[in-house]
């Protein structure tokens, strides 16, 4: 460690012990200083930097919540970049839970119209038959499924009711119908 990083050290141990004792111009400083560290660790790690800002947030919430872990005798840099390593992880994870059960209607982009007869209306004749083309692909049930819910706009649970079907089978049914029409599309040349 060269001479001015273990200056800086000190000064964020020393700032981080004016903190917990509840100097509130230490405790700013003291965020301050380590932004910049913290946004120059997320850049050489995160890929989306729309989400740096984000995961930033993440972990100077997490540093607030566990300042009073911190012990003195301790590197304060490895309090934080633990802190923030673990946040990172913890963002990924949830981000990525949410991106799988995400439904996102762009990859379905045929399936966005209310009435299939107003969609022959407006964009022609071809869309009604493709978009019949496609369903015919699905046994009658998840046609029957994919039609109520995500072409008529009927809720899950009111599919649910009608099917006779739990909200996660029906979700589950929609996920997999959708998967092997946009397969279908794919071989067919719409996407």
């Amino acid at each position: 460690m060269s001479e001015l990083d273990a200056k800086k050290q000190n000064s964020l141990t020393a700032l981080m012990q004016k903190a917990q004792s509840g100097d509130q111009k230490a405790y700013k400083k003291l965020l301050d200083g380590v932004t910049p560290l913290l946004k120059s660790f997320l850049y050489k790690r995160i890929f989306d930097k729309d989400k740096i800002e984000d995961i930033l947030q993440e972990i100077l919430i997490g540093i607030h919540r566990a300042r009073h872990t911190y012990r003195p005798e301790q590197p304060f840099e490895n309090w934080m970049f633990g802190i923030a390593r673990h946040k990172m992880i913890d963002y990924i994870r949830k981000q990525t839970r949410k991106d799988d059960r995400e439904f996102t209607t762009d990859k379905y982009e045929f399936l966005n119209v209310t009435d299939p007869a107003t969609a022959a209306k407006d964009k022609g004749e071809e869309v009604s038959s493709d978009l019949q083309k496609a369903l015919a692909t699905l046994p009658p049930q998840q046609q029957k499924i994919v039609v109520r819910a995500k072409i008529e706009g009927h809720s899950i649970a009111d599919v649910a009711k009608e099917f006779d079907m739990s909200e996660s089978a029906v979700k589950v049914t929609i996920h997999r119908s959708l998967k092997k029409l946009q397969s279908w599309m794919a071989e067919n040349g719409y996407a």
